[in-house]
């Protein structure tokens, strides 16, 4: 073996050497990296546009160390306009997905990119943690802060046994012939029964704990509680309007547009096949097309069932509450963010409205509503009531 053969198996040799260690070193860093770490980044970076397993404005990401080098996914992610021209790879992709600009994130570490890409590589399979069914929620049950509303005739099960009394005593004196009595007790029957009838008949309308089964199973909370949306981004119109309003599906799809399955912890006796049909409806209505990731058809309104209804003839204002009183949802709702089933929590009936307005103290500190031409008003009259202000007036939620 000449010195020329010998240097070459010895720069061989050193390449080897040098080239397992780069994978050995590659390998390491891949196990230590966490992929719940890397969901939890995941989860807050790129769903916006990338799914595991389905596109959306991006590719899919399953796997994506099989077909990208760390260093290219690092480049893409940290600088990727800059990346898409000098990489003729990055540049073909970026044409294929419409010229969508990617969004840099330059605060993603090395090591959060690391984190990523393990969680693409074991999905969450590799981390998930069973989910255990939860029952249905009944709102005020164990809360302290809410108290449970019964109904305000629990008497129906005597009222007839009194009626059906007094016309018997009535019947018997009369035949007796004591004109006296029968008349006393008859005037006496008409009156208790006219008493219990009212009473049953102011129960008409007041539906408290009223929970229909809707066309879609809308989890409140799933929605507001799990995942902390604020009830206004859905019922918008509740700030400026006399009506909390029922949002459109086009509100669904700001967010189901890349939410196609359901991921949250199973409830009642539903199982997680449900729920992904359950979003599938949501699609019917949208007329969505996920494989196309586009709008292919015009779609059908969601025919929701309405749960809280007051009287024709009863005005209230939700613009008024929300942003002159600073009322919270859930003054009047109940825990709402507590419930998979939205159901009426407050009686809805005159007197609680009249009760609250008693009993609440009007707010002027602070309140864009009481300044200019109230600053007098607000001077004179610091400590009072809703009802201290006209809150008792007919002509405020009757005209």
């Amino acid at each position: 073996m000449n010195i020329v053969q010998k240097r070459n198996l010895v720069s061989n040799l050193l390449a080897f050497v040098f080239t397992t260690l780069f994978f050995l070193t590659f390998s390491l860093q891949a196990q230590e990296a966490d992929p719940a770490k890397g969901k939890e980044l995941f989860m807050t970076n790129c769903t916006a546009c990338h799914q595991l397993d389905a596109k959306l404005i991006g590719p899919p990401l399953k796997n994506v160390a099989e077909r990208r080098s760390e260093e290219w996914i690092l480049s893409m992610v940290n600088n990727p306009t800059e990346w898409v021209q000098k990489n003729p790879e990055a540049k073909k992709l970026f044409e294929e997905y419409n010229k969508t600009p990617m969004t840099p994130f330059p605060q993603l570490t090395k090591e959060d990119v690391q984190n990523i890409i393990a969680y693409t590589s074991v999905g969450d399979e590799g981390i998930a943690v069973e989910a255990v069914a939860t029952p249905l929620v009944v709102p005020g049950a164990g809360n302290p802060i809410y108290q449970d509303l019964k109904p305000q005739n629990s008497n129906w099960w005597w009222q007839p046994l009194v009626v059906l009394i007094f016309i018997a005593v009535v019947y018997f004196l009369a035949k007796k012939k004591q004109n006296f009595a029968a008349i006393f007790f008859a005037i006496i029957g008409v009156f208790t029964v006219a008493y219990f009838l009212f009473a049953y008949l102011l129960q008409i309308g007041v539906d408290t704990g009223y929970k229909p089964i809707q066309p879609i199973e809308f989890s409140h909370k799933v929605h507001a509680g799990d995942n902390g949306i604020d009830c206004e981004y859905c019922h918008s119109s509740a700030k400026h309007s006399k009506t909390s309003g029922i949002p459109s599906t086009n509100v669904c799809m700001n967010c189901h547009k890349f939410i196609k399955e359901y991921k949250g912890e199973v409830y009642g006796d539903y199982d997680k096949e449900f729920f992904d049909a359950e979003i599938a409806k949501v699609y019917e209505s949208a007329g969505w097309d996920v494989s196309k990731f586009a709008y292919t058809s015009e779609g059908k309104p969601i025919e929701w069932t309405r749960v809280h209804s007051l009287p024709d003839f009863v005005f209230y204002n939700h613009s008024q509450h929300v942003n002159v009183a600073g009322l919270e949802c859930q003054t009047c709702h109940g825990p709402v963010e507590e419930m998979h089933r939205v159901e009426q929590f407050s009686p809805l009936t005159m007197d609680w409205c009249i009760s609250c307005h008693r009993d609440t103290e009007v707010n002027m500190d602070d309140n864009g509503y009481y300044r200019g031409t109230y600053e007098a008003l607000q001077k004179a009259h610091k400590g009072a009531t809703v009802a201290d202000m006209g809150g008792l007036e007919c002509g405020k939620c009757h005209y």
